[in-house]
């Protein structure tokens, strides 16, 4: 006896596969480039200065690499992992070559938004670039 499926019974299978592809992880949320918009907590007098800065920050993620740039600075790569991530807010270890580690503090705010924290209540935004 064979039995054909109608496309009634696939109906339910199919929006189950469509939901489970449509559920990113934190990582994939990142993934792209990111540009500085903005700072925060700055002082006045140097409110020029950071906003320059910003401006010239880019941080980019391909697959499980960031490459972070920074003004004044050659462009800095390494693999990255989410190594916490309480709601939006995500702690990345980024390797070194050297074989340590840095974290970095983020807040995925919206699926285009991005904030940065680089201590002293400081905060870099970041959009997401359009390319």
């Amino acid at each position: 006896m064979t039995r054909s499926l109608s496309l009634r019974s696939v109906a339910p299978f199919v929006a189950l596969l469509g939901a489970a592809a449509c559920s990113k992880g934190p990582q994939d949320k990142l993934q792209g480039r990111w540009v500085g918009a903005a700072v925060e907590n700055v002082p006045p007098d140097q409110e020029a200065r950071a906003g320059g800065w910003v401006k010239a920050t880019s941080f980019e993620f391909k697959g499980s690499k960031l490459t972070v740039n920074l003004p004044a600075e050659e462009p800095r790569s390494g693999e990255f992992k989410v190594a916490r991530a309480q709601g939006n807010r995500l702690t990345l270890q980024v390797s070194r070559p050297d074989g340590s580690a840095d974290e970095a503090a983020l807040v995925l705010a919206d699926e285009n938004t991005l904030a940065w924290d680089i201590g002293n209540e400081r905060v870099v935004k970041l959009r997401r670039a359009v390319d």
